[in-house]
């Protein structure tokens, strides 16, 4: 039996499996013999959140370009996976090769979020690896992380053997570029992590200590003898112009950002003083516009994603922002495919762009205020006013959008009762906005999160509110909007927030209560219906720990944990900050001002500030396929549902389906309205996990198409198990596809069925068969495929044992889908029928002469 088998065995016992089978488009798979170094980049969440994660995507192109590399990807498995592990005995395995964790050369960590930590330590478990770096001999995987986490790298220390810090696509081909050179001369563990520890923006924790100082309950880091400190951050210098991946893998099942996603900057120049990112990716640095465009044009023809994206920070601040959506929308429009802007300011969403962005299809769309007044905005330096908000607000309004999501914060600095009333007061002069623009009341999201003091912020040792405050405001917001229909409060859960501030303002010590509680049963903390405070609570009790040390306000003379990561932005230029929050007096944008007061640009000389548009349109229509007419015409297509793909949904394959379309150059007539749609029509959907033989299809168009050029395109696009066989012209006098449909035949292959009890109850099945039907009627009924619809007298279902195989023929009834699963249950007794069940037969009405 093939590894590819045995690994499928434990599919019918989860949930998706569709997140498991890899074979997605674009994906790289190389042959083990041909690469001299393996990487599993594991990503501590489901696959869905790790697919739309970007930095995964850029090392994962960046790394297999080199032909003696091979990069392939692993995601938290649901615990309904990591059950079905357990009891098989089998190891946690990547998507490409298949290939058990403990067979890479380095495992190296995206860290983004301290509510993930527990999900590493299960993918290093389920992965044959021991938790505890000390604890993994020299010949196991070398086990690295990188990302925002890693800016305070110390509860997670005693996991890793490196943490890298900064730019990873400047820093990850050096480190196996070393590793490689290291390991063909015979170099062992320590003597690796010892060279490693050279290279910037590589901090290797077993190479230092920790102490706790007078002033301070945290402990901070010393190195021991040699050590480098503090870690400067690794800083990629060309980023202007750098590459950035266009043939992205596209997932086989819907990932929460689910579209071609460009970055156009990195970093942000706004200082807002509870964010890390001014001074985790400092300076700002922005791609070159032209970059930018051609990126995008070439991705969405790669993937046949129908949406777009430009990513940042702060798009509103990417210089070439307008010109670059005018020239993207240009090519884009013509192709149906959407253009969204991430973290768009109110500054920067002019009545131009708002026009731009909506010619295609329109979302919601999102306004973070983060506070209530323009003066706790001050105090937190959020360059905004409410007039600019509702300023903001009116231009979407006004280009079609219905629904605003509303973002802001609770518990900050300063933050008075005034400023939580002025919370509800912004939602209800939108209301009012939204009336007077459109006539009716805007859908309003209003998303409410606790304020987290994190490291490298001038907050860093501001002091968080008690659970009891924050459950209190949190109260009154509701209370206070509970009359608004339109309002819609989502609260983020509070103790979640309080375990993420506690992480991310902790030392080494937290590593313990960490394994305790994964060893309680800790997982996928960050998604609340798995969430468990209770085994955390045990778990620092356990430990003898207190939690709110880490909650509680920190001394600024004192040390700090988070000292040995060193961002380029210095702890005095925080301070100073801190001092004016205080005061509430704002710091000006780096993009107008030339202080070097926070030294980023000291350190890194790279920051651009002056602007000029050098933009041309690089953008090539794609090929079509076919002649176009002015008519609209429709089309059959059967194709095949086989092996790895039928673990995908139903839904998840017809956004395949559709984007093998688009790839191919296959022009599909629209729907008209809010979010136009494919104009797409299938048959009943198989049950997961259940291969077809005979699927169907129609769809319209105005190219007059040919069956074998059709078929090679969109085969040629097609990931392995879907096949197309056979496309027919339908006229316009035909019925529907559904109206045609008659009848839905299944087999069963006996052969495959091991267990005893089916057998058993196959047997008792055939000597009992003369008096359940004749078999002769219906071996020619199903062989002539003659299936009416059930009258007075006719069977729904008929069935008959032939050639090993049991075949199912059911009478197709609208109003009752067909579920073979649930007859081959009933009769043989099989747990999970559906994966070892074949859709043989469509069978149409033939369509009458006109």
């Amino acid at each position: 039996m093939s590894e590819i088998e045995t690994v499928e065995r434990v599919f019918p016992l989860v949930e998706k499996p569709g997140r498991y089978t890899g074979g997605e488009w674009n994906a790289i798979r190389k042959d083990p013999a041909q690469v001299r170094f393996k990487v599993a980049l594991a990503f501590p969440d489901v696959y869905e959140i790790g697919m739309s994660y970007l930095g995964q995507k850029i090392l994962y192109d960046l790394l297999n370009a080199r032909p003696e590399w091979a990069a392939e990807r692993v995601f938290a498995p649901w615990p309904d996976l990591e059950d079905a592990l357990r009891a098989s005995g089998r190891p946690l395995f990547s998507l490409e090769g298949r290939t058990p964790l403990f067979d890479f050369d380095v495992i190296g960590f995206s860290l983004l979020y301290e509510l993930n930590f527990s999900n590493v330590l299960t993918i290093l478990d389920l992965g044959g690896l021991a938790l505890r770096a000390a604890d993994r001999p020299g010949s196991a995987p070398l086990v690295i992380a990188g990302g925002p986490a890693v800016f305070n790298p110390e509860p997670m220390a005693p996991f890793f053997d490196a943490f890298v810090a900064g730019d990873g696509e400047a820093a990850f081909p050096e480190i196996l570029d070393r590793l490689t050179e290291l390991r063909a001369h015979g170099a062992g563990k320590d003597e690796i992590l010892r060279a490693l520890s050279t290279l910037e923006g590589v901090y290797v924790p077993s190479l230092y200590e920790t102490k706790r100082s007078a002033s301070s309950p945290l402990l901070s880091v010393h190195p021991y003898e040699g050590a480098p400190f503090p870690i400067r951050k690794r800083v990629l210098l060309d980023f202007a112009r750098s590459t950035f991946p266009d043939a992205i893998v596209v997932p086989n099942v819907q990932s929460v950002f689910d579209r071609v996603a460009v970055e156009v900057a990195r970093g942000c120049p706004q200082k807002c003083r509870f964010c890390q990112a001014t001074s985790l990716y400092a300076p700002f640095r922005v791609k070159d516009p032209e970059v930018v465009v051609g990126t995008a044009f070439r991705s969405v023809a790669r993937t046949g994603y129908e949406d777009a994206s430009l990513f940042a920070l702060s798009v509103s601040d990417y210089p070439y922002l307008p010109e670059t959506v005018r020239t993207l929308m240009a090519g884009l429009d013509g192709e149906r495919v959407s253009l969204s802007l991430s973290a768009l300011r109110p500054k920067g969403l002019s009545a131009e762009i708002a026009r731009e962005i909506t010619k295609v299809r329109k979302t919601g769309f999102t306004l973070v205020p983060e506070a209530g007044t323009d003066r706790l905005r001050r105090v937190i330096n959020k360059d905004l006013t409410e007039e600019e908000i509702l300023e903001a607000a009116a231009n979407a309004f006004r280009a079609g959008w219905r629904l605003l999501k509303i973002y802001v914060m609770i518990g900050l600095p300063t933050e008075t009762e005034e400023d939580l009333e002025a919370i509800a007061v912004l939602c209800e002069r939108l209301t009012f906005l939204g009336r007077d623009v459109v006539g009716a009341a805007p859908q309003i999201n209003l998303s409410v999160s606790s304020f987290i003091p994190k490291p490298h912020t001038p907050f860093q040792w501001s002091a968080m509110d008690d659970p009891e405050t924050l459950a209190a405001k949190q109260a009154a917001l509701r209370s206070r909007l509970f009359k608004r229909r339109n309002v819609k409060v989502k609260t983020h859960p509070i103790d979640g927030s309080l375990l993420e501030a506690v992480f991310s303002r902790g030392d080494r010590r937290l590593a313990g209560v960490l394994e305790r509680a994964w060893r309680l049963g800790a997982r996928f903390d960050s998604w609340g219906d798995r969430f468990r405070f209770d085994l955390w609570r045990r778990a620092f009790e356990e430990e003898g720990l207190d939690p709110g040390i880490y909650r509680s306000a920190i001394d600024p003379e004192s040390d700090l944990p988070w000292d040995i990561i060193e961002t380029g932005v210095s702890k005095a230029f925080l301070r100073r900050e801190l001092d004016r929050a205080m005061k509430a007096e704002p710091t000006p944008s780096c993009l107008d001002v030339a202080c070097g007061g926070c030294r980023g640009c000291d350190y890194f000389p790279i920051m651009e500030k002056k602007f000029s548009a050098r933009l041309e349109s690089n953008f090539v229509s794609p090929l079509r396929l076919g002649t176009e007419g002015e008519d609209v015409l429709r089309y059959g297509v059967t194709y095949a549902k086989e092996g790895l793909v039928r673990f995908i949904g139903h839904n998840d394959l017809i956004n395949t389906i559709q984007r093998i379309f688009r790839r191919a150059g296959i022009q599909v007539v629209y729907s008209e309205g809010f979010h136009p749609k494919m104009r797409m029509s299938f048959i009943p959907p198989l049950a997961l996990g259940m291969e077809g033989r005979d699927e169907r299809l129609e769809f319209k168009t105005r190219y007059r198409l040919e069956p074998e050029p059709f078929l090679a395109a969109v085969n040629a696009c097609s990931p392995e198990g879907l096949r197309f066989v056979r496309m027919d012209f339908s006229p316009s006098h035909a019925p529907s596809l559904a109206a045609r449909l008659r009848g839905l035949v299944y087999s069963l292959d006996l052969g495959a069925v091991p267990v005893r009890e089916a057998v058993d109850a196959l047997r008792r099945v055939r000597e009992n068969w003369g008096a359940l039907s004749d078999s002769e009627l219906v071996r020619r009924r199903i062989e002539e495929e003659a299936l009416a619809p059930t009258g007075p007298g006719r069977p729904e279902m008929e069935w008959i044992v032939r050639e090993n195989s049991l075949v199912l023929a059911y009478a197709f009834l609208p109003q009752k889908a067909p579920r073979p699963q649930d007859a081959v249950t009933a009769l043989l007794g099989l747990a999970h029928p559906a994966y070892v069940i074949v859709r043989e037969r469509v069978i149409l009405a033939p369509v009458p002469v006109s």
